[in-house]
């Protein structure tokens, strides 16, 4: 029941209503604290809480939501959810050592290091090409036929 409520039932004005509920200690401000432990997921604001934790407890907070058919409300908590994991991670990532890229001499954009000689001619490499289709037609039994290993002379 609400104070509003309480008022018109009773017949009073909120503002005296609110004096009595100060006076006569009735606020929750006024109880004395629990020494009850809280829920799981529920943290006093003097417990020392990771956003991880705290995003852990969102994102319950969501699959609720979702489960009772309250979309917006789980929209709600997804933004609250997106902005704790980010922060996690930023944590996490700031606790991990700086690291320097690895030296090397080899530039990201060429094959060869600095220092290498480069050899921009393929032919260099490689045998004359009579010499190679001459040796695989030896070996098939159709192009051995016509065309002969040469003799020597």
């Amino acid at each position: 029941m609400t104070a509003a409520q309480v008022c018109q039932r009773y017949d009073i004005s909120l503002s005296s209503f609110r004096l009595h509920a100060r006076v006569g200690g009735w606020r929750r401000m006024d109880q004395p604290a629990s020494e009850i432990p809280p829920e799981p997921g529920e943290y006093h604001p003097d417990d020392n809480v990771s956003f991880a934790d705290l995003a852990d407890q969102a994102f319950l907070n969501i699959r609720r939501a979702l489960g009772a058919g309250r979309a917006s409300e789980a929209s709600t908590w997804m933004r609250v959810y997106d902005k704790l994991a980010d922060r996690a991670r930023a944590g996490v990532m700031s606790a991990l050592p700086d690291s320097a890229p690895p030296v090397t001499l080899r530039d990201p954009l060429r094959l060869a290091s600095s220092h290498e000689e480069t050899c921009n001619d393929s032919n260099a490499f490689s045998k004359p090409a009579g010499a190679a289709s001459q040796d695989l037609d030896s070996l098939h039994p159709i192009f051995s036929e016509s065309n002969p290993a040469p003799s020597d002379p």
